[in-house]
């Protein structure tokens, strides 16, 4: 490794800048203990150097790499930003384009492919905002973190390097004062030597003086040998402790350096790969929105448009009659032997009869303003909307009655259920009383009941509209406005609807006009029926009429009251098929409640129908 190979090469300089140390005697001794120290010094400052250098690139390179980790992080950050900000755009944009209510074209193909499309590209963005999460969570607070453990590794290892370096300086240290020791120790050994060699020497010395100077000279001389025994020492220790640092502790450190640089780079890799796989994983789904869309595109079928445009909009109106040709010449011949002012008078009136019949004269022709393709397009009055739709064109009245028609019938089934789950409480309440009072579910029967009772008058106005009665053998399909819409003349008055029909009473199959259930009578012995109707329809008349005889069970005033019943609420109506009551009122009943919600009663010699719910078995 580059780290270990230069400190290696440092271990060889320092191997040749520093041989071993011979015994040091007299002035070459001091020589060589300087020239020593030089070459020492001059390695260590070689070695220095070089450490120093090292430092500086290791600790520049290691920052360079944490500032490239920091940089892809701060660029994924931005990425997810990126991100989740065209999610927000791309769910405004949608919101904004949503249609807002139901409009009657949304069964369309290209609305509906256009709303496929919106919803399509509603999990689009819900994806983007995927891509945004698993950035901010897989990559960008993974590298936070990261950045910090590889910051606090980094300290840690230079710290470990200034230590060693630390403890060697030290070393160092002591072996540069245990030198100076030994130089000074030396220095006053070779002075003391001196001073003896020259006593010794003078005769005019006494021997006391001279075997002062002997034991000045030995006792020196024994510091000498004892700081130069320290000083071998610790040369020998701090030599130990330099090739320790150089060749095993400051390797390892750079080692670690090392490894963790390259453990860096592979962790920005795996990021890498990580930010292409949060893209990759939403891909496929966003390409299934997009085939969904391409396929959604497919079904727009132009044909399919047309026709609902014409279905909705058709009037079922038949075109009016040609314009009959007016003779005036002839008119005027025949007039001749009049006066003036009465042939004037006769065109005046002829005019006036072509005007108000439609004549197809030029002149009458020329008044009467017609819009393009003969008023079809021409601007129509805003006209308030009705209950019974008459407002409306007949095709169009008939599909608005049958959609209101079930709408009803819908909210009637609903409500049905919701009775027969509670009927089924009720009676395993009252099978089994611990798991609740029976009685607690009668408040709700009887809204429930009420309830129904509105939805079935409602029912039954809007089929009145729709000139059906279960009292007669007539349907929908047999209603004159009906036969109009279906482009059929109208030959003759439409039916109406006997005002009699009990409100909620069961409906027949429109299929089988002839499974409905008779008239009933009215207390005049007449029947009840619309008098409008009786008079259009003669043959109607007469076939209601058949129904006043004894072979009906209905009209037989000897019939048998099944049980009395009592009035819990108050019923109003002119229905002369229904009877009023008055809260509290006891009633015969002779019919039960076949599933429809009314019961038949009778009071005194009045007999109709009433709401089930509003009666009390006594």
């Amino acid at each position: 490794m580059i780290f270990a190979e230069n400190l290696s090469a440092a271990g060889s300089l320092l191997k040749q800048k520093l041989p071993q140390l011979p015994p040091l005697h007299g002035q070459s001794g001091q020589a060589q203990l300087e020239k020593t120290t030089s070459a020492l010094n001059e390695s260590q400052m070689t070695l220095d150097e070089q450490i120093a250098d090292q430092y500086t690139r290791l600790e520049k390179h290691t920052q360079s790499g944490i500032d490239a980790v920091d940089k892809y992080t701060h660029f994924v950050r931005e990425r997810q930003k990126i991100e989740t900000e065209y999610a927000a755009a791309l769910k405004k944009l949608i919101k904004g384009y949503s249609p807002k209510k139901r409009d009657e074209e949304t069964d369309f193909t290209t609305k509906t492919c256009f709303g496929k499309l919106l919803e399509e590209m509603t999990g689009i963005a819900n994806q983007h905002e995927l891509i945004a999460d698993s950035l901010s969570q897989n990559v960008v607070k993974e590298l936070q973190s990261y950045i910090r453990e590889l910051k606090e590794e980094r300290n840690k290892h230079f710290q470990d390097a200034k230590h060693e370096e630390k403890l060697l300086n030290a070393s160092i240290k002591k072996l540069d004062q245990t030198k100076d020791a030994y130089r000074s120790a030396y220095n006053e050994y070779v002075k003391s030597k001196n001073q003896f060699h020259k006593v010794d020497q003078d005769v005019n010395q006494t021997k006391a003086q001279v075997e002062k100077c002997r034991r000045t000279m030995e006792g020196r001389n024994k510091a000498r040998e004892d700081c130069k025994n320290e000083y071998i020492l610790q040369l020998q220790q701090t030599n130990k402790d330099q090739r320790d640092y150089y060749s095993t502790k400051l390797p390892a450190v750079f080692q670690r350096i090392q490894e963790m640089d390259e453990k860096r780079i592979n962790k920005l890799g795996e990021y890498f790969k990580k930010y292409a796989q949060s893209h990759k994983d939403v891909l496929p789904l966003i390409g299934k929105c997009l085939d969904t869309i391409e396929q959604a595109g497919g079904s727009v079928d132009a044909t399919q448009d047309s026709n609902k445009v014409v279905e909705r909009h058709k009037t079922g109106l038949t075109p009016p009659d040609d314009y009959e040709m007016m003779d005036l010449e002839n008119e005027l011949q025949s007039n001749q032997v009049g006066n003036n002012q009465t042939d004037n008078a006769s065109i005046t009136s002829s005019e006036g009869s072509v005007k108000a019949n439609g004549g197809g004269t030029i002149t009458g022709r020329a008044k009467t303003k017609r819009g393009g393709f003969g008023g079809i397009f021409k601007a129509k009055e805003e006209v308030k909307p009705k209950d019974d739709f008459s407002h409306l064109p007949p095709s169009q009245q008939r599909r608005e009655l049958q959609k209101k028609i079930d709408e009803i019938q819908a909210q009637i089934d609903q409500e049905m259920k919701a009775k027969d789950a509670l009927t089924k409480m009720r009676d395993v309440y009252a099978k089994n009383t611990q798991l609740g009072d029976p009685n607690s579910t009668d408040k709700e029967l009887s809204a429930i009941g009420k309830k129904l009772d509105n939805l079935r008058l409602e029912l039954q106005k809007y089929q009145k509209f729709m000139g059906y009665s279960p009292y007669r053998n007539n349907s929908c399909q047999s209603s004159g406005f009906v036969d109009q819409a279906d482009g059929k003349p109208n030959v003759s008055t439409p039916q109406g609807t006997p005002h009699g029909t009990p409100h909620g009473t069961p409906v027949p199959d429109r299929a089988h006009p002839s499974e409905a259930s008779p008239m009933r009578e009215g207390s005049n012995g007449t029947s009840t029926g619309s008098e409008e109707h009786e008079q259009s329809s003669p043959s109607r008349l007469q076939q209601d009429q058949s129904f006043d005889g004894d072979d009906d069970p209905d009209f037989d005033e000897d019939v048998q009251a099944l049980y009395q019943a009592k009035a819990i609420y108050a019923f109003e109506t002119a229905d002369p098929n229904l009877l009023g009551l008055g809260e509290g009122e006891v009633i015969d009943v002779l019919e039960e409640d076949d599933g429809d919600g009314w019961t038949r009663v009778r009071r005194g010699n009045e007999e109709g129908y009433v709401p089930t719910s509003y009666l009390l078995k006594t």
